[in-house]
């Protein structure tokens, strides 16, 4: 089991690596749309067959407002308007297929003095700051936390609570915090209220996607990463 949940590996990886590449070019003046084209050409370049999610190879929000939005494929647009400033940020959803097989891989991109960073670098803004260390809070909270017998209401409980809690909303429309992979977008269930199918039982990798925001807050961050069990009864990311 273990090693057929590892088929979306190669497509994760590629979504890594045009991340970072996305990272390194990311500057001050370019629009959300400039971003999107910039990604998914580095996706392509690295051998993406194309994207699962409603056509969408790079779902980009960035700024202020607009970086809490939260929308489906089916809808999204990049915008031109939005232009990237001097002290921003960006959220970056990729979905590449390599093999036939899913990555789904999404990072915020802090800019600040001009200089974009990526994680594992830490913006140094305190408002930016908090969602970087919430976001990386929750991942590890799930590595520990979870196993095979967990359901994926329970997920969703667990994490809106800790969220709640320190002062944080679920930006997701639907409330949901990730997905199953699949082979067809619409076989997906979700880390939602009222799903009682369980991690291990279901038997495929998901994805951990928290898309939030401070209460009152400006500012949205987004980090998403495939997980699998291990044989030990532990989750890891791809």
């Amino acid at each position: 089991m273990e090693k057929e949940m590892q088929r979306n590996l190669p497509a994760q990886e590629l979504a890594r690596r045009s991340m970072e590449q996305v990272a390194a070019e990311i500057k001050p003046g370019m629009t959300e749309r400039q971003v999107a084209v910039l990604a998914e050409e580095k996706m392509r370049d690295l051998g993406s067959e194309g994207w699962w999610y409603h056509n969408v190879g790079a779902l980009v929000l960035a700024g202020k407002n607009r970086s809490k939005l939260s929308v489906s494929g089916r809808d999204y647009r990049p915008s031109e308007e939005v232009v990237l400033g001097e002290n921003d940020l960006v959220s970056l959803d990729f979905s590449p297929i390599v093999n036939g097989c899913w990555g789904d891989y999404a990072r915020t991109i802090y800019i600040e003095e001009g200089r974009a960073k990526l994680e594992p670098e830490a913006p140094e803004s305190p408002l930016f700051r908090e969602g970087f260390e919430m976001e990386l809070r929750l991942h590890l909270e799930l590595m520990e936390w979870v196993r095979p017998e967990t359901t994926y209401e329970e997920v969703a409980e667990h994490m809106n609570r800790i969220l709640r809690d320190d002062g944080f909303e679920n930006m997701d429309f639907h409330g949901n915090l990730g997905h199953s992979i699949e082979h067809s977008p619409g076989d997906r269930i979700y880390l939602e209220p009222g799903n009682k199918e369980t991690l291990g039982g279901h038997g495929t990798p998901f994805t951990f996607e928290p898309h939030i925001a401070k209460k009152g807050g400006e500012w949205g961050f987004k980090r998403e990463q495939i997980y699998v069990f291990g044989e030990d009864g532990r989750i890891r990311p791809l």
